[in-house]
């Protein structure tokens, strides 16, 4: 059976009413503002707050007295389970060792996979240790990640320096081939820089950097040397 006291969702048992230790339920009433649920030392959920069911979709009446690992289904960022039986959470807490806030993806009643940010608090109890959850949705801020690693992805992609497919190419930025397709030319650093918009100080620097790449000692070794690797047209 079910009963509240103090707003306070406890478990039920054959024994009666499994009340959580005092200091647990003086967590849980404070109302930090995150979802909140709460295992006992055996894995099973002992309190499930409103704020968790709208995050979840998931009713206290569905997960109190089930285990954990199986009401939340966590996962980590590469897919493998997050929350297993005798998950990594609960070892460190039995050995009185704080336990870092992580992220990690939920399933939510709907079949949705959500990212959460999760905190422990490790109390103590007279059967031993219970974490206290408090979770915080953290979906958009992994959607912005996945987005900032894509855009690497093709900023990177652009810059890959041009090669012949030859090892002894070397590798050469895009601006860097820009400058060396002008010079190839027979453009000054002047002309370079007006044609560029850069200033004639960048150009030298391309410019040198261009040389040391080559293993050039001129600008004319260097075009030769870029010709002879298939980096310019001959």
């Amino acid at each position: 059976m079910e009963a509240k006291i103090t707003g306070v969702r406890l478990m039920g048992s054959e024994s009666g009413v499994h009340e959580l230790p005092e200091a647990v339920r003086r967590i849980v009433e404070a109302r930090t503002g995150d979802a909140v649920f709460v295992v006992g030392p055996d894995y099973r959920v002992v309190h499930w707050d409103g704020a968790a069911e709208s995050l979840t979709g998931i009713l206290a009446g569905e997960v109190l007295g089930k285990q954990c690992y199986e009401v939340i289904l966590g996962e980590r960022e590469g897919g493998g389970p997050f929350c297993t039986y005798g998950c990594s959470v609960m070892h460190l807490a039995r050995a009185g060792r704080p336990v870092s806030s992580y992220d990690m993806r939920i399933t939510t009643r709907s079949g949705e996979k959500r990212w959460v940010n999760v905190s422990i608090l490790s109390l103590e109890g007279g059967d031993g240790p219970y974490l206290v959850h408090l979770l915080r949705d953290a979906q958009e801020a992994h959607e912005a990640l996945e987005m900032a690693r894509g855009l690497i992805q093709i900023s990177s992609k652009r810059d890959r320096p041009a090669a012949s497919g030859r090892r002894d190419v070397p590798a050469l930025t895009p601006r860097q081939l820009e400058v060396l397709e002008l010079l190839s030319r027979g453009k000054t650093v002047r002309e370079v820089s007006q044609e560029l918009y850069l200033s004639e100080a960048t150009v030298r620097n391309h410019v040198s950097a261009v040389l040391q790449a080559l293993g050039a000692h001129s600008q004319l070794e260097a075009v030769s040397r870029a010709r002879e690797l298939g980096i310019l047209p001959r």
